[in-house]
């Protein structure tokens, strides 16, 4: 109904206008607004040929976006790879890494609504072969990845209190962290980033609370880290070439979906402060980054969370666009 209304100029800046009031304190670019047959965005990777991999967490649809904003169906989903609720793309080897995890379930012949195996998966970028498929150990909930440079992955476990491991060449995933400060009665760990050096933030969904894990000689120590007020519901995090934390903020009870940088590994700045970069996104879930240029999967998926919504599916879906302020 709305086409009849709008002209194809209005509609646009309509568009911007809303795009306008989500920013605070970056330069807003125009969305990427996804395919109509495309619902759910959540994983997202970006190639150093400006290349854009988003997949669904409903389908496991993949779709791939040039650099000039046209899109296809790079991987249509399957049996197999139902959802893709994380991607990470390792160009050197032309893999597409990504997570699985059907945290929807799916109705039985029964209408009783069950969950299939969790995994995690790899596809060839040239082909779009899978070349692989892990399930996750323990009945897990494989939630987002980080990549080293020697090609092996890091997995956050949202249901068990624990970080996986994926050694290169390899095909079973080790612990690499365990703690009892990643224990949560809801979803736990999510988000996760990687420095260089070794140094990996995560974040806990529903508590709010970020965590340091340093790498020492045996074993790793783990590190709350303080922050001036607890997160609503942290997801999707990268480091910024500036050094800080960028952390998208589903904000599931307010709705009030941010887009947030924080100073965590600086030796001062204590408690650290939260600077919101976006507000007023729809469940937004992660993010990728080139340079100052950051691109945010808004999911929109919050009404299927909330009791009585589940039938208010959104119309249209975006890639959120934002460049940092230098």
């Amino acid at each position: 109904m709305m086409q009849k209304f709008f002209s194809p100029v209005v509609l646009t800046v309509f568009l911007l206008t809303s795009i306008e009031s989500v920013a605070q304190n970056s330069n807003v670019k125009a969305p990427i607004e996804l395919p109509p047959n495309f619902q759910y965005p959540n994983g997202i990777a970006r190639s150093s040929k400006g290349i854009l991999y988003v997949g669904s967490v409903t389908s496991g649809q993949i779709l791939r976006i040039d650099s000039q904003g046209k899109s296809e169906i790079f991987f249509p989903g399957s049996s197999e790879i139902f959802a893709a609720n994380s991607l990470r793309l390792d160009e050197q080897r032309d893999i597409l890494w990504g997570a699985s995890s059907d945290f929807l379930g799916i109705k039985n012949s029964k209408g009783e609504t069950v969950k299939r195996p969790h995994r995690i998966f790899a596809i060839d970028t040239r082909t779009g072969k899978v070349l692989r498929v892990i399930q996750m150990p323990d009945s897990g909930f494989g939630n987002d990845i980080a990549l080293d440079d020697k090609g092996g992955i890091y997995l956050t476990d949202s249901w068990r209190p624990r970080i996986h491991y994926l050694a290169p060449g390899t095909s079973k995933l080790q612990v690499w962290a365990e703690n009892p400060l990643f224990n949560s009665k809801q979803i736990g760990l999510a988000g996760i980033a990687r420095r260089p050096d070794g140094v990996v933030i995560v974040g806990m969904f529903s508590t709010g609370e970020l965590f340091k894990i340093t790498p020492q000689p045996t074993g790793v120590a783990v590190e709350k880290i303080s922050l001036t007020r607890k997160l609503e519901n942290p997801d999707g995090m990268q480091f910024a070439p500036n050094g800080k934390l960028l952390v998208t903020e589903g904000s599931v009870t307010s709705g009030n979906g941010r887009l947030l940088s924080i100073d965590v590994l600086s030796p001062t700045n204590r408690p650290r402060s939260i600077e919101t970069i976006a507000a007023n996104m729809e469940s937004p879930v992660n993010l990728t980054i080139a340079g100052n240029d950051i691109w945010v999967t808004e999911s929109r998926v919050r009404h299927r969370l909330l009791p009585g919504k589940e039938k208010n599916v959104p119309s249209r879906f975006f890639v959120r666009r934002f460049n940092l302020k230098k």
